[in-house]
């Protein structure tokens, strides 16, 4: 078994390749192709290209983030993500699963609406909207899918969701209130990526515009801020984060842990 540091047709991968016999090198020029045409769509999904915040984003803790997202600055260069492609896929067979029991004549029609884009709120003046996973039109609840690792789950048990979760399900609220609709509820689904469904944790609690309200006025203020005085004097209001995973902060807080201990580091 070799590692295999491939520059593909358009991308750059890296896979092991078992292939010591004499059709190795088409072996070989098989999965570079392969690999080449998951990466081209993974790197061309709606979601990797969007660039206008959504309202799963809106309720993200750091605010240089939030800033960038506002400017609709391109992310940082990363390389494409396996696990939300994963992720994709089971939120199109939750679709067709839900879809199917709601549909005519079944027991539950007309109970479980999914995918449906509804508007959040308004930033500057300019609708803002997003999908949302699952309403039941019966419960009068917004339900969102979260596909996640052994160790996020073991996390999510103890500590329930993050304020950007949280905030996601209560803008999804107001965006089924403002279409009319009674919304009492709102919960998560916590499924396990890797694991059995009984693994599975549901967080909820009741729907509170608020909470809505409250996000949607960080975003105009954030967002005011940025148009006054321009994106790089905003940012200088707000330090780095320490979230590792964030596009925005993560890079820059390695840079400045390597000059630390490393004084000849380029800066």
């Amino acid at each position: 078994m070799t590692l295999v540091n491939s520059e593909g047709v358009r991308h750059k991968h890296s896979y092991y390749l078992d292939a010591d016999h004499e059709f190795g090198a088409r072996a070989k020029s098989i999965a570079d192709q392969a690999f080449d045409i998951m990466i081209e769509e993974m790197v061309n999904q709606p979601r990797s290209l969007q660039k206008r915040i959504g309202p799963s984003e809106m309720g993200i803790d750091c605010n240089r983030a939030v800033l960038h997202k506002l400017a609709r600055t391109p992310e940082p260069p990363r390389g494409p993500a396996w696990k939300p492609q994963v992720g994709t896929a089971l939120h199109d067979q939750q679709e067709r699963w839900f879809t199917k029991a709601a549909a005519k004549g079944s027991s539950e029609e007309n109970r479980w609406l999914c995918e449906q884009s509804v508007v959040v709120g308004q930033i500057s003046g300019e609708d803002h909207k997003g999908s949302t996973d699952l309403f039941d039109a019966w419960g009068h609840a917004v339900g969102d899918w979260k596909f996640v690792g052994p160790s996020r789950l073991k996390g999510y048990k103890s500590k329930g969701p993050s304020n950007q979760y949280k905030k996601q399900a209560h803008l999804y609220g107001r965006g089924w209130e403002l279409e009319g609709w009674q919304v009492d509820l709102v919960m998560i689904f916590f499924i396990p990526r890797d694991g059995e469904l009984s693994d599975s944790y549901v967080w909820s609690e009741p729907y509170s515009q608020q909470v809505a309200l409250d996000t949607l006025a960080r975003m105009n203020q954030l967002d005011g801020l940025q148009k006054a005085i321009g994106l790089e004097q905003a940012l200088s209001l707000y330090p780095l984060c320490d979230d590792r995973f964030c596009n925005w902060c993560a890079p820059q807080n390695r840079v400045t842990q390597l000059q630390q201990t490393n004084p000849f580091a380029r800066r």
